[in-house]
């Protein structure tokens, strides 16, 4: 395997094209549907114009599971975070009253393809997320990067 330096990797080099993603009149339960069949913790959420208008994430399903007074004790930070718990958690909640739209984190945070990992990390990291969107030109969604493809590309660079 010819090694890389990561330094000069773009995003693009590495993110996931063609992300599963969801729209916003999607209900929660439709996302995390599509959450657990695709194993991802993140979707886009995408509108008709193919624009990246917010993220659906784990966390935000926690946060609102916690908001509607479910018992969310079991996941805490301390014990870690089991998938399998987490689904089957949800499974049992009835979240097939709210959109996507009322859970998301709206205007997420954005790269370009062309930004280099190193700055794709920087963001990462400042802003505390673990998904970026990849959009060009006017928001155009065109894929996902997380911290996976970036610690991916990182393993393959030294290995």
């Amino acid at each position: 395997m010819k090694r890389v330096d990561i330094g000069s990797q773009q995003v693009r080099d590495v993110m996931t094209f063609h992300a599963v993603a969801a729209s916003p009149s999607d209900t929660v339960k439709d996302a995390m549907d599509l959450m657990v069949a695709n194993r991802v913790s993140a979707l886009p959420v995408v509108d008709d114009a193919n624009r990246c208008v917010g993220i659906i994430s784990v966390t935000d399903l926690l946060e609102m599971a916690q908001e509607r007074g479910e018992d969310i004790e079991s996941f805490s930070v301390a014990e870690g975070l089991a998938y399998e718990l987490l689904v089957e958690h949800f499974e049992h909640a009835d979240f097939s009253d709210i959109t996507v739209q009322d859970a998301m984190t709206p205007t997420p945070i954005e790269i370009a393809p062309e930004d280099t990992l190193v700055e794709a990390a920087r963001v990462m990291v400042e802003n505390d997320i673990h998904h970026l969107a990849v959009t060009e030109r006017r928001r155009q969604f065109l894929g996902i990067l997380s911290t996976m493809d970036v610690l991916r590309a990182l393993a393959e660079s030294t290995a």
